[in-house]
């Protein structure tokens, strides 16, 4: 029996996201995550799968890119937004997330198990579903460090590393896979995100299809074009209202959401100044959303000045208004805001030539966004999207789009980071007090010891790839000046 995979590498460092919860309407829902399914012989698939929804968080609540991109400031400790040089390991996502969701699609492929897995949902379905997730995941890994194993990891075998342009390749044909995968048979159980909802999860796999399509626009701009259009097109279409939100519900107890424990006993981070001015200056009704307070935290201090600042305004402003941080509260893991304004991205650049007009697009997405958080006012509204510094004008339409992109994508530090990096807007300054190479916000993760040390051959090819080696100034493939 095909059941068993060889982990990726034994996990030195998780490289995972660390803080990692779940949430539901109830506990129940969850199934029996707290059992490693990986320990038996016959695996429940439903079990396989709330186990990587419920680390789905992780990928969306990153302060390491928040910090980068600014959202955020580190209010005690501060070397991460000094941008001291890390190696972050990436292996715990082979050997925990991909591992399950392989197995869930082994477990549904071989015609000897095949029928049992099916007792959770149609094996089509399931696979689908699996797809999707890997997607996700690979996408964040790469858009993080670049190169990484992805055609020959989860095959018991130590693997290259692939280009990331021939991931992003590989990753659109997974995505329209997927989606002309599901059969309309039986749902699939364990599924704590879409309740086995079919044409949600084929509007997130389009979504996530249209994001790459977006961000490969400095380097292929042709095939971005034929995949925006695509993803617009295809069965379900993509996200455009906040009901078809990617959303991790919490309940609470022993499954909390990640923002209320980053702050259960310590007070380290902060919505940052950069914030907290941009929203300000424009009259944006997310400040109530997006912060404790309306006092920003100064981005990049010196731990000395961050105490100081602290102990001067105890009041500063903690990510995410309370209401926002309940350890019930829903976590987004996809929202429409995002995804609107990616297409009206793709609507400016022409390679959508029909429907929405990029103008109702940009406005309907920040209308999203301000419903999404709970603050929106149509006469405020109509001010805010008439503001100088936001109004979609001629000449500034991408700009527009981009700024706006950061703003939607809030407290998610890690597509954030990603866009600006990919736009150069908002326009970020780096902290003075810099002790990296060059002083500059870092563009990309290091590649951890860890790699150096297991897969040595594989991680030398992927760092000649990178124009000035494996550092945090180096560029991925899609980001270019």
């Amino acid at each position: 029996m095909k059941r068993n995979l060889i982990k990726y590498f034994v996990v030195l460092v998780m490289g995972v996201p660390l803080i990692f919860s779940t949430g539901c309407d109830k506990v129940t829902d969850f199934g029996d995550i707290n059992n490693d399914p990986n320990q038996t012989t016959s695996p429940i698939t439903s079990a396989l799968l709330t186990n990587v929804l419920a680390g789905m968080g992780g990928y969306v609540t990153s302060t390491r890119a928040g910090l980068y991109t600014q959202y955020f400031s580190e209010t005690q400790y501060t070397d991460v937004s000094l941008y001291t040089v890390p190696q972050l390991e990436f292996s715990g996502n082979y050997s925990g997330p991909l591992y399950d969701l392989e197995n869930i699609i082994i477990n549904n492929t071989d015609p000897e198990i095949a029928p049992k897995a099916a007792a959770n949902g149609s094996n089509a379905n399931q696979i689908a579903v699996a797809k999707i997730l890997k997607s996700y995941i690979f996408w964040w890994m790469t858009d993080n460090w670049g190169d990484i194993p992805y055609s020959g990891a989860l095959k018991g075998e130590r693997p290259d590393y692939d280009k990331q342009q021939d991931i992003y390749t590989g990753l659109f044909n997974d995505l329209k896979a997927a989606v002309a995968g599901f059969d309309g048979g039986p749902a699939v159980k364990g599924d704590i995100l879409y309740g086995g909802d079919q044409t949600k999860w084929k509007k997130l796999a389009n979504s996530i299809r249209l994001l790459m399509a977006v961000r490969i626009s400095k380097v292929d701009a042709a095939k971005g074009a034929a995949e925006a259009s695509a993803a617009v097109s295809a069965s379900g279409g993509v996200i455009t209202s906040n009901a078809d939100n990617a959303i991790l519900a919490y309940p609470g107890g022993a499954f909390k959401n990640p923002w209320f424990g980053l702050y259960d006993g310590r007070l380290d981070f902060a919505m940052s100044d950069v914030v907290d001015n941009m929203v300000t200056s424009t009259g944006d009704n997310r400040l109530a959303a997006f912060g404790s307070s309306d006092i920003g935290f100064p981005y990049g201090l010196t731990r000395s000045l961050a105490v100081a600042f602290g102990n001067a305004n105890p009041n500063y402003a903690l990510i995410l208004n309370i209401a926002h941080r309940q350890a019930n509260s829903p976590l987004v893991i996809m929202n429409a805001a995002s995804v609107l304004l990616a297409y009206a991205e793709a609507r400016q650049r022409g390679w959508i030539t029909s429907g929405p007009t990029a103008l109702s697009l940009y406005n309907d997405a920040i209308k999203a966004s301000w419903e999404q958080w709970g603050v929106y006012n149509l006469t405020n509204y109509n001010s805010y999207i008439a503001h100088s510094n936001v109004v979609y004008a001629p000449g500034v339409e991408l700009r527009r789009i981009a700024e706006q992109r950061w703003l939607a994508a809030y407290p998610n530090g890690s597509q954030g980071w990603f866009e600006w990096r990919r736009t150069g807007y908002p326009v970020l300054t780096p902290t003075p007090y810099a002790v990296n190479p060059g002083g500059q916000i870092p563009r990309r993760y290091t590649y951890g010891t860890a790699e150096y040390s297991l897969n040595e051959a594989g991680v030398k090819a992927a760092v000649a790839n990178l124009t000035g080696g494996d550092k945090m100034d180096s560029r991925v493939w899609w980001d270019k000046p």
